[in-house]
Formats: structure tokens, sequence, C-alpha cells
């Protein structure tokens, strides 16, 4: 059992028989040409970053510094340029028989989340559309790789289940502004909604306890795949202008050229689910920087590449949690 997650770490502290799992590993070299490993450890709560000194590699079991697998270590917790970071001592392998301590998932019941996705299907007017949909969740494969997938490979909803959550945000997100826009499709959308990240299912594949990208996902991504699953699927089941509303949503869901979609939103449907794509996807990142940056001692999280900005945090927040 583990003792410590990284959510826990704290400078100064030394882990001793902690185990976590390898999402990186690179064998590099110092400026003086001595060799060391470089390494990400994760578990369900987040990583962390750690070296592997040249003198430490009598006490690496070589074997087992791979990606996917569980590590048992002994490290102390440093501090870097003000991010948290170990020096790793001692390196061996451990049983994998429950990964759930090491591979990030849902806040949520995957079991209740599938059922408010049924309830969206169910509610859809639509004929052809509702039977489209309902006949993709028969299938026992799709519906259970739909239920666990995860959405991204590092940014966002990047966890067991990360896919079936973000559909559900992104469904209920457009129930709330439906009244709102009645010119819109709500049925394309709640379509559009659940079928937009499908390529993802082709283009991620979890690897022991990573996510990583498939050749296919290198090669093509996630909208062309996702194209194409329409195309196989739905090409006999939905009607002309359905498919291409269809088609127009996955091709344009990332709502611009310069973040890979082919073509920008030209539907009030094509535009509802672009934006709330985006802001599923990107509050979910802040969310991510603020869980990793809750023990620090100042209210700024690091410099995030993704969200070009440091988050701020108050300390109050912390504190009105404990009244």
């Amino acid at each position: 059992m583990k003792t410590y997650y990284t959510s826990d770490l704290q400078k100064g502290m030394s882990l001793s028989g902690e185990t976590f799992a390898v999402k990186e590993v690179q064998l590099t070299e110092t400026k003086a040409k001595k060799p060391y490993y470089r390494v990400t450890l994760i578990d369900k709560t987040g990583a962390i970053s750690g070296n592997i000194w040249g003198d430490k590699f009598a006490q690496v079991e070589k074997s087992s510094l791979k990606v996917g697998k569980v590590v048992v270590i002994d490290a102390v917790v440093e501090e870097f340029k003000g991010s948290l970071m170990l020096n790793i001592d001692r390196v061996n392998g451990v049983s994998e028989a429950v990964l759930d301590e090491y591979v990030e998932g849902s806040d949520f019941d995957l079991d209740e989340l599938m059922k408010i996705l049924e309830k969206y299907v169910d509610e859809v007017s639509d004929t052809k559309i509702k039977k489209y949909l309902q006949s993709l969740f028969k299938e026992e494969e799709f519906r259970s790789k739909y239920k666990i997938h995860p959405a991204a490979e590092y940014i966002h909803h990047s966890f067991r289940g990360g896919l079936l959550e973000h559909v559900v945000e992104m469904l209920e997100l457009s129930s709330s502004i439906s009244k709102y826009y009645p010119e819109a499709n709500m049925d394309i959308v709640t379509m559009g909604i659940i079928l937009h990240d499908v390529g993802k299912l082709d283009e991620l594949s979890v690897e022991g306890t990573v996510v990583q990208r498939t050749p296919r996902g290198y090669l093509l991504g996630h909208i062309a795949l996702g194209l194409e699953f329409i195309e196989k699927t739905a090409s006999d089941k939905l009607d002309d202008e359905q498919l291409m509303l269809l088609k127009h949503i996955i091709l344009s869901h990332h709502g611009s050229l310069e973040f890979g979609s082919p073509v920008l939103p030209s539907t009030i449907e094509a535009a509802i689910v672009s934006e709330l794509d985006s802001s599923s996807s990107q509050v979910r990142i802040f969310q991510k920087v603020v869980r990793k940056s809750k023990n620090r001692d100042d209210n700024f999280s690091d410099w995030d590449n993704i969200l070009r900005t440091k988050v701020y945090q108050s300390k109050q927040n912390d504190e009105l949690r404990l009244i």
C-alpha cells in the first residue's frame, strides 16, 4: 500500500519503499558528460519529476525502469527552480496487481456518468439520431472502451474515465444554455458532443499505467480518426444532412485552423460544441494546475506552458474549506 501520494509530497521529505508508476524515463548526461536518468513518476493524484544520478545506478533495477511499470523507490523530495522533484537513491520493480493506486481517475463514479449520458441519448427526439446513438452503446466493446478511456495524453481529462467525464460535462453545459439558442438543433448538438472526440478511442491507448498515443494516433490524429469512425458507423443510419452536420462538428470542434481543425465552425450547432469543448478543457487545465500546487507556500503555481500564465489561488479558499 502507498503511504504518500504525489499530492502529499513536501520539500525535505524522505521516502522509503514508496511506490509510483513510471510515466517517462530518459537516460541522459550532465554537462560534465556523466550519465543519469531523468524520470517522471505518477500516481492517481498527479506526477513528479526525479533524477537518478550515476553513483546510484548500482541500486537501480534497470528492467523495472520502463514506461508503465510500477516501481518502489527510496528518495528525498527537493526543490529546483520553484518545483518539487525527487532525488532518487533506489529503484526496484513491484507487483502491478492493483493499478488503481497509480492511475489517475475521475472524481466521479463512471457508472453514474454513463447513466447520465444515456439519459441524454434517451431524450433525443429525432428517431434516426437516437437509434444511431443507442446502437453504438449497445455494442459492449465500444461502451466499455468509451466508459474508461482518457480524453488526452497529457493536457485535459488525461485520466481513466476522462473522455466520459468530459462529454457529460459538455452535455450538462449544453442543457443549461439550450433555452437561449432556440435556432440550434439540440439533437445534433447532443450527437456532436458525444462523438466529437470519438477518434480518441483509436488515437490513444492505455499501456500499463500510462496513456500513450498509438501509431494511427500519431500519423492521423483524432479528428481524422473520428471522421473515419462516423463514415463507417453512421452512413447507413443518418440522412445526408445529419451526416454532413455531424462530420462538420468533428472537423471543426477545435475551433480554429491554428489548433488543428481543417475547417472553422460554420453552423450554430458546431459553434456550441466547439465552445463547450474549449470551456471544459480550459477550465480543467486550471483545475489540474491548482491541485498540483496546493501544497506550495506561496499563492502562485509554476508557470504553465499551456495556459501561458501562473495560476493564483487564494489561501483563504483552504481556510474556508476547513470551517
